[in-house]
Parts: C-alpha cells; structure tokens; sequence
C-alpha cells in the first residue's frame, strides 16, 4: 500500500476517533448533568442509574456525593470512612466529612464521632466533641476547650449549649471571663449577647457594662455620663474607645468631647495619642481647611503611611500644593515609589510652575496604569501600551489534560458546576510549574473559563497579557445593548471586569450578583421599568439576563450625572445617596483631586481601576485612547492620541 495511503488512513483514523472521543464526552456530560438534577429532586433511584450509567466518567463520583450527602443517617460509617479517605482532597470532601461528622454526633455515635473528628475545625463537632467527653466522664482540658468555644463575640450554634451548661456547673465562666466575652460582643456589635452576659459580671462590672452599653446606643451622651465617673482604667478605656469611635463619624463632637474630657482623666500617654490621631485623621478625611496643622501637631511617630496620605489629599482638596509635595517628601521611599504617588508629585510639581513635573510624568508615562495613562496625557503623549504574546505548547498542554485534577476541574467547569471547578483549579494550581500555569491559563481561556485565566495570569505576574486578561466576552450582546442604552461599551468592559474579573457567577458579600454585580432590588427596579426579563436573584447569574440589566442602570447613571463617568462608577461602587453626599460636602476640585480625596478608599481605588481598564478595552476594540483623558483631564484631551508600545 502507497505510503501517502497509509498516512490518509492513519490521519482519517485519529480524526475519527477525536470525534468520537468528542461525541462520547458530550453524551457523558449530558448524562452526568440528568443524575445531577435528578439529584436536585431528591430522586435517588434516578441518581443511582445515572452512576451506574457512569462507570468512567471523571465527574461521577460527584454524583455518589450528592447521593451520599442526602442520605448521610443510611450510610453504613464503613462505607462512609472508605468514601472520605478517597475523596478527601476532592473538592467536596472537607464540607462532606464536617456534615457528617455533625450526623455521628446528632445520632449520639460518639464513638465514631472521637475517631474521626479529633482534628476538625467546625465548631459544631467541637461542641458534640466535648459532650461526647462529657457523656464518657472524660475531664481532663474539657474546660479550656470549652472556654475557646465560648470566648467569642457572637452567639454560638444551640449543639454547643448542653457543653457550656456543664462548664457553668463546674464554676465558669469567671468574671474575667465574662468580661472579655462582653467586649467581644460589643466589638462584634453583638449588643444582644453583650445585654445577656451582665449576668456572669459582678456588681460593679455590671454597672460598668450598663456604661458601655449606654454609650455604644447614645455616644452623644459620653460627656454627661463620664463627668460622674472616677479616674480608673475601665472609665479611661470607656472615653478613648467612645471618641475614637464618634471621630470617625463626626470628628468635630469627638474633639469638642475631647477638649471637655482630656484633662478630666488621667490618660496615658499612648492613648492621648490615639485619641487625637483618629481625630485629626477624619478631620483630614472630612478635608477640614486646618486639617494638615492638626496632623502636624501630632507626634512624629503618628505620621504613618495613612497618616501622610491624608495629609496630602487635605493639602491637594486645598489647594496647597508645597504641602503636598512635604506629604509625599515624608513619606518611606517604597510609598514614594508608588505610581500613584509619583502622580501625585509631578502634578504637584505642575501646579507650582515647576520644569521637574515634566521629568516626573516622564517616568511615569510608561506605564499601563491608571496613573500612568494620566501622566501621557499630560505630556499629550500616546498611551503606552506593550501587550506581551504567549504561545500555546500543545505537548504540555497534552499533558495537563491527561492530568485527572486538572481534566476534573474543566470538566465541572464544562457542566457548569462553577464553585467546585473553582476549588478543584485552586488545589491543582498550587503544584504546577510557571510554564505550565501559562498553559493552564491558555486553556482555560479557550474553554470561555475567563476568570480562571485572568487570575493564573496575575498570579503568574504576566499583567500584560491583555488579550487574555482583558477578553472580549459577549461582544455581541454588550455592543447591542450598550449602543441601545447609548454607553460606551469599552466603559461597560471596563466596568465588568473590575466589579467580577468576568466571573458570571460572582456573589459579593453585600449579595450583588453576576458579571456586572447587580443587587436583585436594583435589578428589579431596573427591569421594571425598562421591561427587560427578571424573575428573580438567580438569573442574574445568566449574562443573557445579566448584561441588559446592567447596561440599562449604566445608561440611567450615565445621564444623571450627564456622562461624568468618574461620577458614574462611583454611584455604582458606592450607591447615588454617596455620591450625591460627597458631592455636597466636599468642595468642588479637579476631577483627578476630587477622586482622590473621596472618603471610602474602596471607591477611590475602584473608580481609578475602571477608568485604567476601560482604556485597555479601547485598545481591544482598537479605538483611540479617550476615555480616561475625557473623564478624568478634559483640559488635556489629545485628539491625535493612540497607542504605542515604548519600550
């Protein structure tokens, strides 16, 4: 047979056995996602088919999982221990074993419970840990352990009150005891638990507990009350904890507060300092005109890091720009090194007249950095912008996918089980090489797993990888919907990509959900009145659903603040009752100078990282560069300015 034959064969064969490769896993993801479902409905019959259906399949012990975590009471502890001793390091594992464990101790096993929970963190088998000891008689360090568990600020779970109820019969908790748990609560705003404690205090701890807690409802009430106390630490402690507290919300009744009660006790010299610290530190950030005096009157080992920045802010929101140039002059050279800093100094500089501000643009004009974006335009330079190629290994890249925990974590990703797949990543991650977390990241990116491949890729320091850092996910939808609502779509990237890293999935603290981090209240609202589709918190979690809404409020933002995308990402970091705040009480500046002397430090570094991001999408969708120059210096705009790689 011709050899040209026998290589067409030998090509057609892996060409066909690819696809049926192929064909074979979409049927097996299909299959694995009907017994996840099934698993959903408490239908177990259907789950054990799917299992069986499963033999090979990477994700099936997932569904054993499921199965296992629904029916923990009729699991044989055997068969149970098997299962975790294989599956530990899995990404269900540690959750599986700490329910569980919960379940033995439910059930009164306390034998198994001893056995295989002596090294679990969860407080709840801590607690059923120290009444399985109670229930053998075993006392020996059964009270220290109990006193850890109870020595928190917050209420534990109702498992661990039979244990504390034991511990109250052998003599605890002592007074000492009880006071630090009370300050805990008050600390944790835990007044509730804090009320119930003044019962384990003695009669004048209680008394003092009444003072705290009175103070903590109504600090207004401070200089009434501590007039009629006595010179002792716990009233010394009271007063400073109280203004340090008030100074943060209204600096001038702290200090006015202050000036009645300072002489009134006998302070020590580090909590004097303290005190009038946190005042003239808000009294910067309220950007009071004596704020830099106040500061300077503090003692030189006050003037941190924080401490000089608001200085300079204060000096900058006045108008003082000598001062500005001595905050900066003050600080450590590694914060003086800081691009936003080095900013901060050349535009100081600028302001005074002086030829050096162009030298320090220029070092910092190379950057692709929201200050260093700043610096071009204030040269009137082009942007620098020097995106650094990276080239597939196919061999390793082989290799990777016949790793079973790398292939595990695309393959969750693949089915849509986006947590696990995030944890399973995170545990393979932690031994790959650098070369071969390159690689990790490419596939990920060419699977559409864009979060995983923007995080490997600043783990891995390659910040200018910006086709893959800063992707062009669902160009389609957002371009239709930012031309709709009449917002720059590179300003939509920008925004995406610094609220979730292009995460559909992201879940805030606060509960805003989804690529563009809506609220479901503020999505509710929104889809109300622009009849657009919402049934609910979960469907912000589909960019079908997700990317309208968010478009829809950017574009209401938008013209509110008629365009001022500063203003904008602000309102949509902080809320528009913030921005409308701020607007009212601090005075009217430059828009780079108002941005930076903003209050909340995550909006004053979130708007800056918008801003730097939109102007890389720019360059994505290959337009000129006028984003950030038309927001943040409309006296600097540079038609002519484009993009350029100066190194």
């Amino acid at each position: 047979m011709a050899s040209w034959l026998i290589r067409g064969l030998t090509v057609a064969l892996a060409v066909g056995a690819s696809t049926c490769a192929l064909a074979d896993r979409a049927s097996e993801r299909e299959r694995f996602m009907q017994g996840w479902q099934a698993a959903g409905r408490a239908d177990h019959a259907a789950v054990r088919q799917a299992i069986a259906a499963l033999p090979d399949y990477p994700l099936t012990p997932y569904l054993e999982y499921e199965l296992k975590r629904q029916t923990l009471n009729q699991i044989p502890s055997a068969e149970m221990s098997r299962f975790l001793a294989r599956y530990r390091d899995w990404s269900f594992g540690a959750a599986l074993e700490t329910r569980w464990l919960r379940s033995l101790g439910e059930r009164g096993d306390y034998e198994l419970l001893g056995r295989y929970g002596r090294d679990s963190a969860d407080t709840e088998v801590r607690c059923w840990l120290a009444r399985a000891d109670i229930a053998a008689g075993r006392s020996e360090g059964l009270s220290e352990r109990i006193a850890r568990l109870w020595l928190v600020g917050r209420s534990q779970s109702s498992t661990c009150d039979p244990a504390f109820e034991w511990w109250r019969r052998q003599g605890h908790p002592s007074t000492d005891q009880a006071w630090r748990r009370f300050r805990l609560a008050l600390d944790s705003g835990e007044t509730g638990l804090a009320r119930y404690l003044r019962r384990y205090l003695d009669q004048e701890q209680r008394a003092w507990a009444d003072h705290w807690l009175e103070v903590r409802a109504r600090p207004g009430r401070l200089i009434s009350l501590a007039r009629l106390w006595p010179d002792r630490e716990q009233s010394r402690q009271l007063v400073a904890d109280t203004l340090t507290r008030m100074a943060r919300r209204d600096w001038q009744e702290a200090e006015r507060a202050w000036q009645v009660l300072r002489n009134r006790f006998d302070f020590p010299p580090a909590t004097i300092a303290a005190v009038e610290r946190e005042i003239a530190l808000f009294r910067a950030v309220a950007l009071d005109s004596r704020a830099v005096a106040a500061i300077d009157a503090l003692p030189e080992r006050a003037l941190d890091q924080q401490m000089l920045e608001w200085r300079a802010r204060s000096a900058m929101a006045q108008g003082e720009w000598e001062e500005v140039l001595a905050s900066i002059q003050r600080m450590r050279l590694i914060e003086q090194g800081q691009s936003r800093w080095r900013y901060w100094r050349g535009r100081a500089l600028a302001e005074l007249g002086r030829a050096e501000a162009m030298l320090a643009f220029g070092s910092l004009a190379g950057e692709a950095t929201y200050y260093g974006f700043l610096a071009a335009t204030w040269l009137q330079q082009d942007l620098s912008l020097c995106p650094q190629d990276l080239a597939a290994d196919p061999a390793r890249q082989r290799r990777l996918m016949r790793d079973a925990e790398f292939e595990r974590a695309i393959e969750l990703f693949e089915v849509g089980l986006f947590n696990h797949a995030r944890r399973t990543w995170s545990s393979v991650w932690r031994r790959l090489s650098e070369d071969e977390r390159h690689q990790a990241a490419l596939l990920a990116a060419g699977r559409g797993w864009h979060d995983r491949a923007i995080a490997a890729l600043g783990a891995s320091g390659l910040m200018r990888a910006y086709p893959w850092r800063f992707p062009l996910i669902e160009i389609g939808r957002v371009s239709e919907h930012a031309a709709r609502r009449e917002v720059d779509p590179a300003l939509v990237y920008g925004l995406m990509r610094a609220e979730s890293a292009m995460q559909p999935d992201a879940l805030s603290p606060a509960g805003a959900r989804g690529l563009l981090q809506l609220m479901p209240g503020t999505a509710q609202a929104v889809a109300r009145r622009h009849g657009l589709p919402f049934n609910g918190a979960a469907d912000l979690m589909d960019p079908a659903i997700n990317i309208p809404l968010g478009i829809a409020h950017l574009g209401e933002l938008q013209r509110r603040y008629e365009g001022d995308w500063i203003r904008v990402a602000a309102a949509y970091n902080a809320g528009a009752n913030a921005v409308a705040r701020w607007l009212e009480e601090r005075p009217d500046s430059d828009p780079d100078v108002w941005l930076e002397t903003l209050p909340f430090f995550e909006t004053r570094d979130y708007v800056p990282r918008v801003l730097a991001f939109a102007t890389i999408y720019e360059w994505q969708l290959e337009r000129s560069p006028t984003v950030l120059a038309r927001s943040v210096l409309p006296q600097q705009v540079n038609g002519a300015a484009t993009f350029q790689c100066s190194e």
